[in-house]
């Protein structure tokens, strides 16, 4: 409930400014919480691109020039869009060999210069540069130094080159360095339940979410752990940013994009099982573009969807 700013004189005035405050809200306010309009839906990113039509993204990322990098995993591809979301280029198809993919999962970004596609059927991370050509790769099977021994889940990049690995089968998240090398591991006190997705906020820190526990383990720039956030009312999250203070994510169980603090409290959501402009299905990646556009793989709808923030998060 929102209150006037300005200072109220006469007393007729303030009765009825009293008796305002204490009348129900419209039927619509009960409808649509206050969260729900936080969201603007602005377009969507859908159809056919290059020689197939976009097929369950899962992951986003922007170059400087505000290009877009979808991992369309329907199509085993990485797919590149002008910053009109009109076609540029693609890479990938199914296969096991050097610019093959099977089954990628999560897409980073160094700063949109160079994307590292986490191609988990063939246990690897392919380096990509703007022009989608596939440079080099990091192999787990290959690499005894690793330690990993399950499927990586996730992968996230910081800006001090050090990149994050979760392996949920084995409770391990692995921190190498700017050489791929492994550095350390990430370990919370009592160690993961669960651990699925792993993010780098702005502030250079590592969130580990842990599905099990409604968890997010947070970790300094060192790998040493520093906080614990447990989430209000969240179902399963499909992929979430640390930005200004706020956790921006999605939620795949409840369909619907859903901000916290950096406490866990939930501030607001938008979303509901469907197809139309208002719905999403099982969401899973997200990115902010530079001018601020939230983009967001609705991944059973096999498409993104863009949104601008309508008002300031609180």
């Amino acid at each position: 409930m929102s209150f006037p700013k300005q200072i109220l004189i006469g007393g007729v005035l303030l009765i009825s400014v009293l008796l305002g405050a204490c009348s129900p809200p419209p039927q619509s306010e009960i409808a649509a919480p206050p969260a729900a309009r936080k969201f603007n839906y602005i377009g969507e990113i859908t159809g056919t691109f290059g020689d197939e039509a976009l097929s369950l993204p899962v992951a986003i990322a922007f170059d400087l020039s505000r290009n877009a990098y979808i991992i369309d995993q329907g199509n085993n591809r990485l797919v590149k869009l002008r910053a009109d979301h009109t076609f540029d280029k693609e890479n990938g198809g199914y296969g096991l060999g050097f610019n093959g993919l099977s089954h990628p999962v999560a897409l980073e970004s160094d700063g949109g210069i160079s994307f590292f596609i986490l191609d988990q059927g063939n246990n690897r991370i392919v380096r990509s540069d703007y022009s989608l050509v596939f440079s080099d790769e990091i192999r787990f099977n290959s690499n005894p130094d690793l330690e990993l021994a399950g499927k990586i889940a996730d992968i996230a990049y910081s800006r001090f080159g050090n990149m994050y690995l979760v392996d949920p089968d084995n409770l391990k998240v692995i921190m190498l360095d700017k050489d791929y090398a492994r550095e350390q591991e990430l370990f919370p006190a009592g160690g993961f339940a669960r651990c699925t997705i792993v993010t780098v906020g702005d502030d250079a820190s590592a969130y580990v979410y842990d599905r099990e526990l409604d968890v997010i383990y947070v970790f300094d720039s060192f790998g040493n752990a520093k906080g614990t956030i447990k989430l209000e009312e969240a179902g399963i999250l499909g992929d979430f940013m640390v930005r200004d203070g706020m956790i921006i994510a999605t939620d795949k169980e409840r369909h619907e994009i859903v901000v916290f603090d950096l406490n866990g409290q939930r501030l607001m959501a938008t979303g509901s099982y469907g197809s139309g402009t208002l719905n999403l299905s099982g969401p899973t990646g997200l990115a902010m573009r530079s001018d601020n556009l939230l983009y967001v793989c609705d991944t059973g709808n096999n498409r993104i969807v863009i949104y601008e923030l309508a008002a300031p998060l609180p």
